[in-house]
């Protein structure tokens, strides 16, 4: 597997987020981090599907 070496800057509220559910599940932050990545990429897709879906109903509807 790549992987993609990025540095961040992290708000220390969601830093001290990450820290608590880390504790929780017992994990690393940086499993908690990619898994956020992957929820906002699946969001953000299904949003960007959903406007195309959208406006191409609104097209076939003022051409038909």
């Amino acid at each position: 597997m790549n992987t993609h070496n990025y540095l961040i800057r992290v708000k220390d509220e969601h830093w001290e987020d990450i820290q608590r559910v880390k504790t929780l599940d017992n994990c690393s932050a940086n499993s908690i981090i990619n898994e956020g990545i992957r929820l906002v990429v699946k969001k953000k897709m299904e949003e960007l599907s959903t406007l195309r879906k959208n406006r191409t109903s609104l097209q076939n509807m003022v051409s038909a």
